[in-house]
């Protein structure tokens, strides 16, 4: 007999038909779960509110609820709802929900444990790790900052003796089959834990059992610091052209390993940051946020576009006389401004990607910057002769004086406007980057309004000099 959705309905109410049929649910789902049957229970539960999820979670047995954690897609959505959404905050109140958490975490490896723990509430995280047998490490680890690369390596390394043998390691792979995810190579340390080198899952294949281990390992590991920031992390490991890195301590002590998964978070979450930085947010922002921290994040960004446009606005002041004399002019302002902040935001777009790849001033960071140039230049002719045409086409219908003149200041003034935001859109990246800053920024705020500055100077100097 098929099973309904209504059949696993939760009932959020606290009368006692509820309790009787959230039990029958309970019991169905456990059911479901012994069998195996992972597929039927997510799609059961798919569609109920995270409070329902949790308060099914608190209503399990143990080993079930494991099970259940273990096999939903994303483990750390309840925890981030748990802190977000306000009747959740209830349920995570009770002691019931507390002691089946600290049951559950308890039978998780410092792996599983630590996003789960992560997305949870502090002093909730820190309560729920009482008797924990890796309290230590895991209280420790939220403490990190989470740029960096201890907040993201993984702690259940599979590790080898450096005076061990390939048979011993081969032996420690099988008695750990469960706990092993996936195997890409294996750490060698010596008696006090400090990283000697690694060996590749291949080299353990293809030696001897008796085959010392120190005879096949690398010894020149790449290794970041528990401390490197999460930007440089993903930087070295495209620069190495490796998916695994090491993390150790100051005196060399393995801590942890950063592998491809942890690579791939590392990577969305700087695309995240660079895209909200492009666009003037500050990166802590979430669509959560309240009117409050909407407005302190975002502030002092439309302040700073203020100071900008201000310093534009003064510019197109001192030109009062031009515009007075050629009303026409003030009509271009907007092409202007448009088209250097445009190519400004594509070419530092390409720099800040570039710079996240790795590159750096040496190697050919002059080639790339004589090649963004080369293309604002064949941009600007192609973009100022446009305007000119249209400006010789309107003039054959409405009266334009001096039309010809004004077609070649629109040549002159667009292609040398963008020129220059191309040139300063590619070279910013790099100035701020050397000077420890985020490189983002320069797509925000700064970019846009020193193009927007420079752009109406250029064409009310040129303007000056061929059309008025």
């Amino acid at each position: 007999m098929v099973e309904t959705a209504a059949a696993f309905r939760w009932d959020a109410s606290s009368t006692e038909a509820a309790e009787v049929a959230n039990r029958g649910v309970v019991r169905k789902l456990e059911r479901l779960i012994k069998a195996g049957e992972r597929l039927k229970v997510l799609a059961a539960i798919r569609r109920w509110p995270p409070a329902d999820i949790l308060s099914l979670f608190v209503a399990m047995r143990s080993k079930y609820a494991r099970r259940l954690l273990e096999w939903m897609p994303d483990e750390m959505g309840i925890a981030v709802l748990a802190e977000l959404d306000p009747r959740l905050h209830a349920v995570l109140a009770e002691e019931e929900t507390r002691s089946t958490f600290r049951k559950l975490i308890e039978k998780m490896s410092p792996d599983e444990a630590f996003p789960l723990l992560d997305a949870l509430p502090h002093g909730y995280a820190l309560d729920l790790l009482e008797g924990h047998p890796h309290a230590k490490e895991l209280r420790a680890a939220l403490e990190v900052h989470e740029d960096l690369a201890a907040a993201h390596m993984r702690r259940g390394l599979l590790t080898a003796r450096e005076g061990g043998t390939v048979g011993e390691v081969i032996a420690d792979i099988r008695a750990s089959a469960d706990e092993i995810e996936q195997l890409g190579r294996v750490y060698v340390v010596d008696d006090a834990g400090r990283l000697k080198g690694v060996v590749r899952r291949r080299d353990l294949l293809m030696n001897p059992d008796a085959t010392p281990i120190s005879a096949i390992m690398q010894t020149d590991p790449v290794v970041v610091t528990a401390e490197t920031d999460q930007e440089d992390v993903l930087a070295l490991a495209k620069a190495q052209r490796i998916h695994n890195l090491a993390v150790v301590d100051a005196d060399g002590v393995l801590l942890g390993g950063i592998t491809p998964r942890e690579l791939r978070q590392i990577a969305d979450e700087e695309a995240e940051e660079d895209a909200l930085l492009m666009g003037g947010v500050s990166p802590g922002a979430t669509h959560f946020d309240s009117p409050l921290q909407i407005v302190r994040r975002r502030l002092p960004w439309i302040l700073g576009g203020l100071v900008g446009a201000s310093v534009a606005a003064s510019v197109i002041g001192s030109y009062e006389d031009a515009l007075t004399e050629a009303a026409i002019l003030a009509s271009f302002i907007p092409v202007v401004m448009a088209t250097a902040g445009n190519v400004g935001i594509q070419a530092s777009t390409m720099s800040i990607q570039a710079i996240g790849q790795g590159m750096t001033w040496k190697g050919d960071f002059l080639w790339r910057l004589g090649r963004e140039v080369a293309a604002s230049l064949v941009n600007g002719l192609v973009v100022g002769t446009v305007v000119a045409c249209l400006v010789l086409l309107v003039s054959a219908f409405i009266e334009i004086g001096n039309a010809p003149s004004l077609a070649l200041t629109c040549v002159l003034s667009l292609t040398l406007v963008t020129v220059i935001a191309g040139t300063f859109g590619s070279l910013i990246p790099f100035v701020l980057r050397a000077m420890k800053l985020d490189p983002a920024v320069a797509t925000g705020i700064f970019i846009t309004t020193s193009n927007d500055v420079f752009g109406v100077l250029i064409f009310f100097s040129i303007a000056s000099a061929f059309y008025l």
